[in-house]
């Protein structure tokens, strides 16, 4: 009896996977390896050299890593990676600040650009509400023609 293969399923009959599937499997193996290596502190140039492609390569299958893991994360996920972020770059910003305090110069830019990093993580480099309350956006008349009324307003 043949064997049966559901509609849509994307499999062919018997158990070997189409070349697309195989393609599309090795990407995903190369993009997890690529991931791996990423977080081990690899530079590109070094996860290109071990998977045998281009710095480029590694930078559009690390990009749709993440495209494909922030599908699939659910808020407490994204608050438990930003917490991990974090705690990455403080203890970073620990190892370079003593050196930092000293004035070494690389250090001190180190230190900058971690706090920075950690600033944009947190997002805590977003504008302020509360410090940009003061814009007022006037439509229809000239700028001049509404200061003149409040100055007209302000002087009865």
């Amino acid at each position: 009896m043949d064997e049966v293969t559901p509609i849509g399923s994307g499999r062919k009959k018997g158990n070997r996977p189409s070349s697309r599937q195989s393609l599309a499997r090795e990407i995903e193996d190369k993009a997890r390896e690529a991931y791996a290596m990423q977080i081990a502190g690899k530079l590109p140039s070094e996860i290109a050299e071990h998977l045998n492609t281009t710095p480029e390569m590694v930078d559009q299958l690390l990009s749709e890593r993440f495209k494909s893991d922030a599908a699939r994360l659910t808020s407490d996920d994204r608050q438990y990676l930003l917490a991990q972020e974090l705690i990455a770059l403080s203890q970073l910003r620990a190892a370079v600040w003593p050196a930092a305090m000293m004035g070494d110069p690389k250090s001190v830019d180190s230190a900058v650009r971690i706090i920075l990093a950690a600033h944009k993580v947190a997002g805590l480099e977003l504008a302020d509400p509360v410090v940009n309350k003061n814009l007022v956006l006037v439509m229809g008349e000239k700028e001049e023609d509404y200061i003149a009324a409040l100055k007209a307003t302000n002087s009865d």
